[in-house]
This record gives C-alpha cells, structure tokens and sequence, in this order.
C-alpha cells in the first residue's frame, strides 16, 4: 500500500479564528507551567470557544437568583447551574448550551493542536488535516520524525457565563430572560468558575469578547491567588471525574457526570429522563466510542507508513482516558502488530524480525500524563 505525505494538505490550527492570537499569548505564558494548569487554561478556553461558537446565546440565558454578586442571568454548557448549586445547594435544571457537533468537533480539535504546538517546543510544524484526509494531523518533528495522528478532546470541566441584563428583559428565576441580540452585547459579563468566584469579561460586544479579557486575567499576577485557588477546584473535580466520587461536589460539574442524586427530582422539580451531561461528553480522548476509533485510525495509519520507520503514528487529546485507559488503552501500550507477507522461516520457525514490527500506537500526546516511549516532544 503506498502513502506519499506530501500529499496531505493541512492548515494552521486556529489560522481561520481571529481571537487565535489570543491563544497563543496565553500559551507562551503557560510553556514553563505544570502540565494540569495547561489542563486547566485548555478547559476555560474551551468554554470561551463554545460560547464564541454557539449562535443566539440570547435565546438560552435565564434568569438566576443563586448569583450572589452584581451579575442575575446565567448560561452553562452543563444542564445543572453552577451558581444555584454551589451557593443555594439548589439542583437547577437549565439545558445546555453547546455549538453543532461539527463546529463543536473541529473547534476542540484545532485548539488542542495549538496547544501541542506551541507547548511541546520539539515540534517544528503542526497541521490540522481533520475532514479531508484519513488522518487528523500532521506532526513535524524537529529530528526529521513525522507524525500522523488521530485527534479526541473535550474539556474536564465546562465554565458557564454570566450575564447583568436589564431588570425589565427579566422573567421568573430559570426562565427564559426576553432580549435581543443587541441588548446583550451591552451588557456585562463573567465567566464563573464554580467555586463562587468570576473572572469580569466585559461588555459582551467588546473586540475579542471573550479571549482578550480571559487571557488578560489568567495572566495578571494580581490574580494567581485566585486563579491557583480554580486550579485547585480543577484537581478535585480531575480526581473525582476519575474515581467516580459522587461524594465529591466537584464531581457533578465536570462533564459525563450522568444523573443527579435522587434530591434532586423529589425536592428540586429535576426532570426526570434528563441527565446533567451524558457518557459522549467524557473528558479528553475517555469516550469509549472514541477510544475504539482513535486505536483503530492509529493501526490504519500503520498499515499505509508499515515500511517507513520514520513515520510515527499518534493519538492526541487533551486528557488521557483517566475512567476507561486501564481497560481500553493500556492492552494496546505494549502491543505490537506485523503483516503475514513478512513472515520469515527461520530455524525451522516463522519469525518476524524486529524492524518489520509496529506498535498500534506510538504516543499518545496529551496536556497531562502523555505517552511518549522515551522521545522528547
């Protein structure tokens, strides 16, 4: 089967977004941080980019009396609000908010390459192929190694927006505020960040809403008190996403939490089918669904690069599969794969040499805990 790479075309990252830019302030800010504040600053971007992404946002704001500073509507990715249920104990039912799944899957993938090639200093070039081509990316090493790679992410947690909108746009508490699309860009705004503290955005019409003030508050040393106090809540919420630990306030903020406890239907009107975010928003690369595919593009890769040793394959997320890597990933770390055309007869055995063998996958490059076999990215 041949394969020539010269005939991927690819883009980018992020060259077709005008807040990029931004992106990249903040990423050359974060190269010498640890690898869970890169986690940490991919989810509240991430959650600036739904936002950017999702059209007539205006239609999905309602009004929240569990906001406790200036701000009284609210907007979340996730179907419980944050604000009723870190400040009142409240299970609020508001449905989610979130861009079609095709922008959605581009957005997320192209923001992860950014990260991957600004943050791992070895790589030379990095394209963006996803949607025309059988690979995701291309990866130029700067050893000669390339790498051609299937791409999964999605955030750990999902940071909802708050909203100061006119009293007289304003109905009943979590329900539909009426205002135009004009009204809203007047108005103020704020990231909440789970914990009962906001990051000010702004007017929502202000260039570069949301990047620019996000990015400028991230990296403003008045604010690493705070901010260390987010990554923090982001650890819990890491630990209990992964363990499961209902126990764990975190756990119900951060994504593929599945149903509120019982409470919440009996005491708080929680509808009864709706779940706050199912198993397809699982974190990173931890989708079962996307597990299978992104091993399966890994070993089809393989099939077309079998006989050039300097063509590397990869999976790239944002996260690793922290709920289903021991069962799905971890059999195939060691595993190695040859073609029946390469058997030798050797000693009276058939054999296959070393150098005629591939591994399923050769790295998993990810934000957090990555699997790199020894190279140095």
């Amino acid at each position: 089967m041949s394969f020539d790479i010269e005939k991927l075309k690819g883009r980018e990252p992020l060259i077709d977004y005008p807040w990029r830019l931004e992106v990249d302030k903040l990423l050359l800010w974060l190269q010498n941080k640890d690898s869970h504040i890169k986690a940490f600053c991919f989810d509240l971007v991430m959650s600036a980019a739904y936002v950017d992404a999702t059209s007539g946002i205006e239609k999905s704001i309602e009004k929240c009396e569990g906001i406790t500073k200036k701000y009284n509507a609210h907007l979340g990715f996730i179907n419980l609000c944050s604000p009723c249920y870190i400040n009142k104990s409240i299970w609020s039912y508001q449905k989610a908010v979130k861009p079609q799944s095709g922008a959605l899957g581009k957005l997320s993938s192209e923001l992860i390459l950014r990260f991957i090639e600004k943050l791992y200093p070895q790589l030379v070039e990095v394209l963006a192929v996803g949607g025309i081509e059988f690979v995701d990316a291309v990866l130029k090493h700067k050893n000669g190694m390339i790498i051609l790679a299937e791409v999964k992410s999605a955030p750990l947690l999902t940071y909802p927006f708050l909203f100061k909108i006119p009293k007289s746009c304003l109905t009943g508490n979590h329900e539909n505020a009426v205002i135009t699309s004009s009204q809203l860009r007047a108005c103020d705004s704020a990231m909440y960040l789970h914990n009962g503290g906001t990051i000010e955005l702004g007017k929502v019409g202000n260039p570069m809403w949301p990047f620019r003030p996000l990015v400028n508050f991230i990296m403003n040393e008045k604010n690493s008190k705070f901010i260390d106090g987010c990554i923090n809540d982001w650890l819990l919420a890491r630990d209990a996403y992964s363990t499961k630990d209902r126990q764990n306030k975190m756990y119900y903020l951060a994504n593929a939490s599945g149903h509120p406890p019982i409470i919440a239907k009996e005491r708080d009107e929680w509808p009864h089918k709706e779940s706050i975010s199912d198993g397809k928003t699982s974190a990173g690369m931890d989708r079962t669904d996307d597990i299978k595919k992104g091993i399966y593009q890994s070993l089809k890769i393989g099939t077309y690069v079998k006989n050039m040793p300097h063509i590397k394959t990869a999976i790239i997320s944002n996260l690793p599969a922290y709920r289903h890597g021991k069962e799905y990933v971890s059999p195939f770390l060691s595993m190695l794969w040859g073609l029946e055309s390469d058997l030798e007869n050797m000693n009276g055995k058939r054999v296959l040499r070393n150098d005629k063998l591939r591994r399923a996958f050769d790295f998993l490059i990810t934000l957090e805990s990555p699997v790199l076999r020894g190279e140095e990215l």
